[in-house]
């Protein structure tokens, strides 16, 4: 018969240590905080520090996503060099900042800049879309790219692979 002694101070700071880990990886996966333990002996007591520390994700993307991505976003850039051309031999002012996310910064334009526009917007959508991402994945792949972190060293090698 196994007996668990429940007065034994170092039986007692081990189910502290467990039951407090566990909470607190519970609460990490729930709040996507990453808890951090750390003990530090002391002569008298150890010491322990816990913290949770903000977001830390492993990886936020798939070889698929960082191919889609790669593909979409140079298709996308040769389309942004052909509009801004087509915009900049029809009017003789500095170039409108267009944000196809951003409706007020097409309604403000001419007719027939407006309507190269909305045809880059429809057509970037198209382009997104036909590389099986939506805007919004796109979007927060793109926030991830500009970090110049391992994912833009990725996406730099599909490129790469593109252009050959």
């Amino acid at each position: 018969m196994l007996k668990v002694n429940f007065t034994s101070p170092k039986l007692n700071q081990l189910y502290i240590r467990l039951i407090g880990s566990s909470i607190l990886a519970s609460l990490g996966i729930m709040l996507g905080l990453i808890p951090q333990i750390s003990l530090k002996s002391a002569e008298i007591d150890p010491l322990m520090t816990i913290s949770l520390s903000a977001n830390a994700y492993g990886q936020q993307f798939t070889p698929a996503e960082t191919e889609s991505y790669a593909k979409a976003g140079y298709e996308l850039e040769l389309l942004r060099r052909e509009v801004y051309q087509e915009i900049k031999n029809l009017i003789d002012e500095p170039l409108p900042n267009i944000a196809c996310d951003q409706r007020s910064t097409l309604d403000n334009l001419k007719p027939e800049v407006k309507n190269i526009a909305n045809r880059y917007c429809t057509e970037s959508r198209q382009i997104v879309q036909r590389h099986n991402l939506s805007i919004n994945r796109f979007n927060q792949l793109k926030t991830q790219y500009d970090r110049q972190d391992r994912f833009y060293q990725q996406v730099q090698q599909v490129l790469l692979k593109l252009q050959n």
